[in-house]
C-alpha cells in the first residue's frame, strides 16, 4: 500500500509539472516575443540518421529538435549529460549502463490548433530502436563509421539482405533496454570518448511508432520531436520552430520562435543569422560589414609525408620544412577569408582540445634543422623533393608553388630541388591512406591532404587521423610514444587528464622538437551573417538556439 500511495503521489507531481510546463511561453516583459529569423537553402529530410556531415543547415535544426543521450556544450567545450542522467562503465570498459531521465517528452504539433502536444516520455527502447535502425543496411541511408564502435553493428551492416530482420539485428547487436529507463550498450573496444559520439545525430533516440515503415516521417503533421524546440509549420518556402513547452530544463537564451526562410541571404536586416557559402561572403560584407563573423571551420589542410622516401623519413627534414612555411602569409595571399593558419592538428573548440599555440615560422631554426639532417646550405641533398597538389583547382597549384618558393627562400635552396606537380585528388587520397599500388606509382615525398573529423573530440583528430596503426593518414612512420599516449587517452575517463594527454601528443608531433608526421597548414573558416542584436551564438558546432539571445528592442 505504501508503494501504491507513493506512486500516485509521484504521478500527481508529474502531471502538475506537465501542466506547468505546457503553459504558453511569455514574451519579454514590456517587449515583443523573441523571434529568430534565419535564411538557408531548401532542406531535405530531417531524419537524424540521414544527415550529411557537410550539411550544417539541417544539422542546426536536428540539434534543436531531437535530444541525445549526451549533448555537446560549445561554451565549456565539454559533453553534458542530457537524456542520460548518469552512466556506469564496466571494469573492462566494454559495457556502458545508462540511467535515463523520465521528464523529456516526445511531442508533436496538432495540425488543427497548432498546439504542441506531449505524446509520451522518451524511453530506453527509443534509443535501442534508433541505433538498431541506424546499423540496418536496408534503411534509407548509409551506416556511419561512428556507429561501428557498437558491438554487432558492423556484422549487421554487412549482412546479406535476406537474413536481416528485427530478430537478427536484436540478437547480433550489443544494445538493449533493461528497463523503461535503463539501457546497456556494448562496445567493441574501450573508448573514453564514447560520450562525445553519443552526442551525434546518428545515436539520437527515435519514436518507433512514427518512424517504422515510413521513410518520410518528418513532415510537420507526422514528425515527433524531443528537443527544446518543435517543428510547428512547414511549407515549400520555409518552416517555423516553436519553443517546446514541455522541455524540462532551464533555457539560457530567450528565443521563443525560429522563422526559417528557404532563400538566399540578405544583408538588409530582414534576417538575423545566416551560414554563408564562400561565394556569398563578398556581397553580404558589402551590404552589412558589421554583421559578418568568421570562425574556425572543420576542414584541416596539411602536408602529408611519405616516410618510405629517404629524404622525408628524416624528422629533421620534416621539421625544417614545417618551420620554413609562413602559414599566415600563405593563408592571407591564397585563401583570404576562407582559411586560418593552424600550428597544431586539433582545432580549438572541440572536446579535450589542447590550448591553441603557435609553433611559428622560423627560417633560421629551419636552416639549423636542415643542417642537422646533413644538408647544411642545401648541399648534398640526395634527390629532388616531389611535392604533389590536387589538379581540380588552380589555387592548389598556386599554393604548391608558393610553399616551394618559401622552402627555397627560407632554406636557401636551389629552385631545382623542389618539383611541384598536380595529381587527381583521388590519387592523393590514396597516397594519404597508402591504398595506391606502390609498384605502379611511387608516393611523392609530400602532398596536400585534408582531414574532416566525424565528431567534436580531440580523439577524432589526433587518433583517428594520425595513429600509426589505426589512423587514416598513413605516412608509413614507425609507432612511437605518441601512439602509446593516444592508446592511453582512449582509456582515460577523467576529462582533465585526457585533455592533458592529447596536449602531450600535440607537443610530440608539432612542438619545437616535434617529429612532424604531417604539417598542419590551415583550418577552413565558416563565415556567417550575425546581426548585432543577436548574441550568444556558438562559433563551433551546430546551432544551439536555446543559448542565443535576441535584443528585441533593437531588432527591426
Amino acid at each position: 500500500m505504501q508503494y501504491f500511495i507513493m506512486r500516485r503521489f509521484v504521478s500527481a507531481l508529474v502531471m502538475i509539472s506537465i501542466l506547468t510546463l505546457a503553459a504558453p511561453v511569455q514574451a519579454q516583459p514590456g517587449g515583443k516575443p523573441a523571434v529568430l529569423r534565419i535564411a538557408m537553402p531548401q532542406l531535405g529530410n530531417l531524419d537524424p540518421m540521414q544527415l550529411s556531415r557537410f550539411d550544417p543547415h539541417t544539422r542546426d535544426l536536428v540539434e534543436n529538435l531531437f535530444v541525445g543521450l549526451t549533448r555537446f556544450n560549445p561554451q565549456t567545450r565539454q559533453i553534458d549529460p542530457m537524456l542520460a542522467e548518469s552512466w556506469t562503465i564496466s571494469a573492462d570498459g566494454l559495457t556502458w549502463t545508462f540511467t535515463l531521465r523520465q521528464d523529456i517528452q516526445w511531442v508533436h504539433v496538432d495540425p488543427a490548433t497548432q498546439a504542441i502536444m506531449a505524446v509520451r516520455p522518451v524511453a530506453a527502447g527509443d534509443v535501442v530502436y534508433a541505433i538498431q535502425r541506424a546499423c540496418d543496411p536496408l534503411r534509407p541511408s548509409p551506416v556511419t563509421a561512428n556507429l561501428m564502435i557498437v558491438r554487432g553493428c558492423q556484422t549487421v551492416a554487412h549482412a546479406f539482405p535476406e537474413v536481416i530482420n528485427d530478430l537478427f539485428i536484436a540478437r547480433e547487436m550489443g544494445v538493449r533496454a533493461t528497463g523503461p529507463n535503463t539501457l546497456e550498450i556494448d562496445l567493441l573496444f574501450p573508448a573514453s570518448y564514447f560520450p562525445t559520439l553519443l552526442s551525434m545525430p546518428e545515436f539520437r533516440p527515435l519514436p518507433r511508432e512514427a518512424v517504422a515503415g515510413n521513410d518520410n516521417w518528418t513532415p510537420e503533421n507526422s514528425i515527433m520531436t524531443s528537443g527544446p524546440y518543435a517543428l510547428q509549420t512547414q511549407t515549400a518556402s520555409g518552416m517555423t520552430l516553436a519553443r517546446n513547452p514541455y522541455w524540462p530544463d532551464t533555457v539560457a537564451g530567450n528565443i521563443e520562435n525560429v522563422e526559417i526562410t528557404f532563400a538566399a541571404p540578405s544583408g538588409d536586416g530582414s534576417v538575423d543569422f545566416v551560414r554563408l557559402d564562400p561565394a556569398e561572403v563578398a556581397g553580404i560584407r558589402a551590404a552589412a560589414p558589421d554583421a559578418v563573423q568568421t570562425a574556425p571551420g572543420s576542414s584541416l589542410v596539411m602536408l602529408g609525408f611519405a616516410h618510405e622516401r629517404e629524404l622525408t623519413n628524416n624528422p629533421d627534414v620534416r621539421r625544417a620544412l614545417a618551420r620554413s612555411i609562413d602559414r599566415k602569409t600563405l593563408a592571407a595571399q591564397l585563401f583570404p577569408g576562407e582559411a586560418q593558419p593552424l600550428d597544431q592538428f586539433t582545432p580549438p573548440g572541440v572536446v579535450a582540445a589542447p590550448e591553441a599555440h603557435e609553433f611559428g615560422f622560423d627560417a633560421a631554426q629551419a636552416q639549423t634543422d636542415f643542417g642537422a639532417a646533413g644538408y647544411t646550405g642545401c648541399s648534398d641533398v640526395p634527390e629532388k623533393l616531389a611535392f604533389s597538389v590536387p589538379n581540380d583547382d588552380p589555387v592548389w597549384t598556386q599554393a604548391g608553388q608558393a610553399i616551394a618558393q618559401q622552402w627555397i627562400d627560407h632554406l636557401g635552396c636551389n629552385l631545382a630541388l623542389f618539383e611541384v606537380g598536380t595529381l587527381p585528388r583521388t590519387l592523393l587520397i590514396e597516397f594519404s591512406h597508402s591504398t595506391h599500388n606502390s609498384e605502379e606509382i611511387t608516393r611523392s615525398h609530400a602532398w596536400i591532404a585534408t582531414w574532416n573529423a566525424d565528431y567534436p573530440d580531440a580523439n577524432a583528430w589526433l587518433n583517428d587521423a594520425l595513429h600509426c596503426r589505426y589512423g587514416y593518414i598513413r605516412t608509413g612512420r614507425a609507432c612511437d610514444e605518441a601512439d602509446d599516449l593516444l592508446d592511453q587517452a582512449a582509456l582515460e575517463y577523467d576529462p582533465v587528464r585526457r585533455a592533458a594527454i592529447y596536449a602531450q601528443v600535440e607537443e610530440h608531433f608539432f612542438g619545437p622538437g616535434g617529429t612532424f608526421p604531417v604539417v598542419p597548414l590551415f583550418i577552413s573558416t565558416e563565415t556567417r551573417l550575425q546581426q548585432p542584436w543577436l548574441t550568444g551564438v556558438n562559433e563551433y558546432g551546430p546551432a544551439r538556439f536555446d543559448l542565443w539571445q535576441i535584443d528585441t528592442a533593437t531588432q527591426p
